[in-house]
């Protein structure tokens, strides 16, 4: 049988139709996000959704429902109130909120939360801590070891202290002035007065520990240690900020999640 080039045709079409088809039936074709965390592959809990898998541009709602619990929970602990905000909005959020030096409330502090919630395993990156907020939520609802909670409620960040107003004293009433009485003074002698010199204020500048990835750390830091403008790139979308700009404050700037950005950054600096 001699195949023409219109049968040919069909047959090619007709094929991968059916194997479209096939693939949906199966489960194996997707043309939209899940939202949906990879499973763990073995051990205790496999078969469950891995919250190391989170990303930052999952909901609050997107995962409370991945992992089964009520999205009050998660809301409370990170202070947040729109459900359908994306997890990534933390970083913008606290970017600016005076965190110590080398730590961060991110996407890997979502993570760190369902784990404590949900007691499911999760591998913390240096410098995740929670908002305080997140501890009663956690010591009330969590099924991680007590222990674990402890351990990450020492590290917390109290948000209150942010911008704690100072005390102000109340008014006091003087007492009324007794009547003034005419007392001769003597005729002031002149004197040297000494202009004390100015303060100068202290002034806090970030040290960079050479090849460690931190919200501080900047493009030109980078440079420094070995990356080249191309390996830059290759993490970042093809895209790379001012020499002078911080990492952190260029990803929020470009909707990328620092904490994702940051893991990328440090495995080329590991594998440099």
């Amino acid at each position: 049988m001699k195949l023409t080039f219109k049968s040919m045709t069909i047959i090619v079409v007709g094929t991968f139709v059916i194997g479209i088809a096939g693939a949906t039936l199966l489960g194996f074709w997707q043309t939209t996000s899940t939202k949906q965390p990879v499973a763990i592959k073995e051990g205790e809990f496999a078969g469950l959704p891995n919250p190391s898998d989170i990303r930052g541009s999952y909901t609050w709602a997107d995962v409370a429902k991945a992992f089964s619990f009520d999205v009050k929970f998660i809301l409370q602990g990170f202070g947040a109130t729109v459900e359908t905000e994306k997890v990534n909005t933390l970083e913008a959020i606290y970017g600016a909120a005076g965190l110590p030096e080398g730590t961060e409330i991110g996407t890997d502090s979502v993570r760190l939360f369902v784990s404590l919630l949900t007691g499911l395993p999760h591998t913390v990156e240096e410098g995740t801590i929670l908002p305080a907020s997140a501890i009663p939520v956690l010591r009330e609802n969590g099924k991680a070891d007590a222990a674990l909670i402890d351990a990450a409620a020492m590290k917390a960040f109290d948000t209150s202290k942010i911008a704690a107003p100072a005390n102000v004293p109340s008014a006091v009433t003087a007492p009324a002035a007794a009547p003034a009485v005419a007392v001769p003074v003597p005729a002031p002698q002149p004197a040297t007065v000494q202009t004390p010199a100015t303060a100068q204020p202290a002034t806090t500048e970030h040290v960079a520990v050479v090849g460690t990835v931190t919200g501080k750390t900047t493009f030109k830091e980078l440079k420094d240690w070995g990356l080249s403008e191309e390996k830059i790139k290759s993490v970042t979308g093809g895209k790379i900020g001012p020499g002078d700009a911080a990492v952190k404050d260029w990803a929020a700037a470009n909707g990328l999640t620092f904490s994702e950005l940051k893991v990328k950054l440090q495995d080329l600096m590991t594998a440099k």
